[in-house]
């Protein structure tokens, strides 16, 4: 089972995910992140409380990545899934997203600071 829920505020638009990315709800999710896609709003990923993600939800993942989706996770295994995904270090945490500016298709690793 997986809980999606959109916030949209100003030219942001946030998925939170909850539960399993798997099955069914793999096109559940990529339905909600096309139709958010198609308003021209940056578009976050949250998948703090994932608690399973089968290969047809990294593909999906990955194809949000790719077009610039910026992908918010934390703990050990969704930092692993998200490298593995992108080809990519972790760069820093959501706390110094006030701090620091990002690229808008780098993933987010939120209580991790840059080296």
């Amino acid at each position: 089972m997986l809980r999606i829920t959109v916030h949209e505020k100003g030219t942001r638009c946030r998925l939170e995910l909850s539960g399993r990315l798997e099955g069914p709800w793999v096109a559940e999710t990529d339905y909600a992140w096309r139709s958010s896609s198609r308003s021209a709003k940056q578009i976050e990923v949250d998948m703090r409380q994932l608690t399973g993600v089968d290969d047809s939800g990294r593909t999906l993942l990955s194809a949000m990545h790719k077009a610039g989706a910026r992908l918010v996770v934390e703990g050990v295994w969704l930092r692993a899934l998200i490298r593995e995904i992108t080809g990519k270090q972790p760069i820093d945490g959501a706390q110094g997203q006030s701090r620091r500016k990002k690229s808008s298709c780098a993933p987010t690793f939120p209580n991790q600071e840059k080296p």
